[in-house]
């Protein structure tokens, strides 16, 4: 055979199909040096997408006929076979699709080519397969017949050909499309079927198109008035009866008329045994009339029926409920029956193949809270909502569960009050707030778990393990709602936390090892007005644009005295601070040589873009709440500086300062920030101001003292810059060696140092 391009041509029609047509065209680009496009009327770009692929782009008057317009396309084919295909469709395997052509035989007229078609749903997708000829050759007595739903298969049998199978395999997008479009497309095809069925009143196949059309527009009372014509008019050995039947089936079901349906589906068994569609129908019917062993033998035939296709059922085509609602149907019949253990398998395999099916979750979670099993059940119910938060009914289900935990935990904490009543209040309590952190919680508690004595954790929604390894280190579990505002989880774990001293820590850090024994007695023996300590944390901070990671250095009280949340509690929706209320109740803090690890963002930029886009949503919440909270301006600032939006960053950076009412540490860092955006802004005067307001207020401050010394630089001050760079060199070497002065600190490589002192000495202005 010569290439399957001089053998193939390739036929389309199409109407506004910009959307979908150039994916249909690469598809079949690789096939075929004919390629037809005939145009029906299109008032987009399809017409221009086509002629990116062809010079044979065609009009067509449109004439309510889809037979007349496909046969047009056939009119203008030039080789020897023709694959017809719509926009909506992609030729996923045209390997198969060359081989079959290069082996074919003289007699064969048509090849059967498997249609997939699917509709995506949050249970998985939705799929029907058929087998239909769509490649055939190019004769002048094989035309399509009828104005919708055309077929070619009539022409091909009685020009003398025969049909052959094949494994060659189309994906039909054409039902994906939203519910205001699909129904505009079924009022066509029900105009167009009307037309077609006056035409030819005893026609089965039209009246069976016709019902199903009906079905779609949820019109049951003329789906089952021409389903039933098109059911007493088909043959037994005719493809359209099964299908006739099987449809008609599920019309009876949907108008309530079980028996109906049974009797159809089960007729259409007796026709074509191996097929998942009547066995669907008859396991509905049977589970709704409570005879569920019956019901998990029809769910089971289903799952046979499909992982052992056969060509007549594929010819009469198949309905494939998503694999995980199958398992769904055999997990709830499992359970009607009570077997729990048969049930929850079968839930846990249809969440295998679609993590977000809801019924799997709920089923899951509804065998755990009969097992009284109420956290797992609520990991579980959790996962259910983020799939479908607009469902009320799970929202109760959660609040019914987190009732069951607050009772059981009352219980619990009664009698450990009993039993502990004359014990001493803890020293340290672990604070902290979760939310699928099984990557990092375990590593946090095996750092601070011979430091403190007790863990309280808040979960705030976790669908992982993490209350899993939580529990294993002992911890006090509680359940609170996101509500968008870190200060608020934070509080709800105070709450909870009995020691006379805090620890605050996030899954994500780790605290240095240190004299454990030698930290508690001093901790004890501070004096009353000592309310917090100081402690340094060093995070490398990934860069979203690549390269190697900046370590930052921050001092924050991690630790505090517990006075109980009416005086001492975090305040901020996002960058939460204990400080301030420290300082309302005239308590001093000191500084500690704890160091905390913070990884939290040292992470991929899909990671860290995602935690950007959170605190912008919150931190403009924050000053919505708090016009004049001078904190909350200058993390919002950062955070679009983090987005890229350097303009709005400076403005919002320079407002906060206005506030008057940010720390000197935040002022410092505030201060740096400007400097830096103003001198990428190649603004190197206001540069050198900002950087020299900064090290006013923190005068150790690398990264600001770099700032400056780059400042002078650019200026053309090389002697000064020289000096500037000198004292950034000698301050680098320094700089694990004590806390940092300012809000945060930045690790300066000491190259970047090097190569502005090099071109200070040598009179170089660095490249802009």
């Amino acid at each position: 055979m010569n290439s399957i391009k001089n053998y193939l041509s390739v036929c389309i029609i199409a109407k506004n199909e910009e959307s979908m047509i150039r994916d249909c065209l690469e598809s079949v680009i690789n096939i075929s040096n004919d390629i037809i496009v005939v145009d029906t009327g299109s008032t987009d770009n399809t017409k221009s997408i086509a002629l990116e692929y062809t010079s044979k782009v065609l009009n067509y008057e449109w004439n309510d006929d889809f037979a007349a317009a496909r046969n047009f396309c056939l009119d203008h084919a030039k080789n020897d076979f023709i694959l017809s295909i719509d926009c909506d469709e992609r030729l996923i395997n045209p390997e198969i699709l060359k081989t079959k052509l290069s082996h074919i035989s003289d007699n064969i007229g048509g090849i059967m080519v498997k249609v997939v078609s699917y509709n995506d749903k949050n249970e998985g997708k939705d799929i029907f397969n058929s087998k239909m000829v769509r490649v055939f050759r190019n004769n002048p007595r094989i035309r399509f017949e009828g104005i919708i739903h055309e077929q070619v298969l009539n022409s091909i049998i009685e020009a003398g050909f025969k049909l052959s199978d094949s494994e060659i395999e189309f994906i039909h997008e054409g039902y994906n499309h939203d519910a205001v479009t699909m129904r505009k497309k079924q009022k066509r095809n029900l105009d167009l079927l009307i037309r077609q069925t006056k035409a030819d009143p005893n026609n089965a196949y039209n009246l069976f198109q016709l019902a199903r059309t009906y079905l779609a527009l949820n019109d049951l009372e003329n789906a089952e008035k021409d389903i039933a014509k098109a059911i007493d008019l088909s043959i037994n050995d005719d493809s359209v009866k099964p299908q006739a039947l099987n449809y008609g089936a599920l019309i009876a079901y949907k108008n309530n008329q079980k028996e109906l349906a049974l009797q159809r589906a089960e007729n259409s068994l007796e026709l074509q045994p191996n097929q998942g569609f009547a066995n669907y129908i008859i396991g509905e019917c049977n589970y709704d009339k409570h005879l569920h062993k019956k019901a998990l033998e029809n769910y089971n035939a289903m799952l046979k029926a499909y992982q052992n296709e056969d060509l007549k059922a594929n010819i009469i085509g198949d309905y494939r409920l998503p694999t995980s609602q199958i398992y769904f149907r055999i997990g709830r019949s499992n359970l009607a029956i009570g077997q729990f253990k048969e049930a929850i398998d079968s839930f846990k395999r249809g969440i295998e193949h679609n993590e977000s099916d809801i019924n799997c979750l709920v089923g899951i979670a509804d065998i755990l809270y009969k097992e009284t099993d109420y956290e797992n059940a609520l990991i579980f119910l959790r996962k259910a909502k983020q799939v479908a938060p607009q469902r009320k009914e799970i929202e109760s289900y959660i609040n019914v569960v987190l009732q069951s935990i607050q009772n059981t935990n009352h219980i619990k904490t009664s009698q450990i009050t009993n039993i502990n009543e004359n014990n001493k209040k803890p020293l340290i309590s672990l604070s902290m707030i979760v939310k699928n952190e099984e990557k990092m919680l375990r590593g946090c508690l095996e750092s601070v778990e011979k430091v403190v004595d007790e863990i309280v954790i808040v979960d705030t929604g976790s669908t992982d393990r993490t209350i899993e390894i939580a529990k294993e280190f002992g911890a006090k579990i509680y359940h609170f709602d996101w509500i968008d505002d870190f200060a608020a989880a934070r509080n709800e774990s105070l709450k909870h936390s009995n020691g006379k001293w805090i620890l605050y820590l996030d899954a994500d850090e780790r605290i240095s090892q240190f004299e454990i024994d030698k930290f508690r007695k001093s901790l004890s023996e501070l004096p009353e007005n000592s309310g917090g300590l100081i402690c340094t944390i060093e995070s490398p901070h990934a860069k979203l644009s690549g390269g190697d990671s900046d370590v930052h250095r921050g001092s924050y009280p991690r630790i505090f005295r517990n006075l109980g949340l009416d005086k001492v509690k975090f305040q901020g929706r996002v960058h939460e601070q204990i400080s301030p209320s420290l300082k309302e109740n005239n308590l001093q803090l000191l500084q500690s040589d704890i160091i905390i690890y913070h990884l939290g963002y040292d992470q991929s930029r899909e990671i860290m873009e995602g935690k950007i886009e959170r605190n912008y949503r919150m931190l403009l919440q924050h000053v919505r709440e708090e016009p004049t909270n001078g904190y909350a301006w200058y993390q919002l600032g950062q955070t679009l500086g983090h987005m890229n939006l350097k303009k709005e960053a400076e403005e919002t950076i320079k407002f906060a300062l206005k506030c008057g009412n940010l720390s000197p540490m935040i002022e410092a860092s505030a201060s740096a920030s400007l400097a830096q955006f103003t001198g990428n802004d190649k603004r190197f005067d206001e540069a050198l101001k900002w950087s020299n307001k900064s090290l006013e207020l923190t005068p150790n401050s690398l990264y600001a003292m770099n700032l400056r010394a780059y400042s002078l630089l650019h200026l053309g001050k090389f002697e000064e810059a020289e000096k500037e760079f000198e004292k950034t060199l000698e301050l680098k070497s320094k700089f694990y060696n004590n806390p940092p002065t300012s809000g945060y600190d930045v690790d300066i490589p000491k190259s970047v140092i090097e190569d502005g002192l090099r071109k200070a000495r040598n009179k170089i202005y660095p490249k802009l």
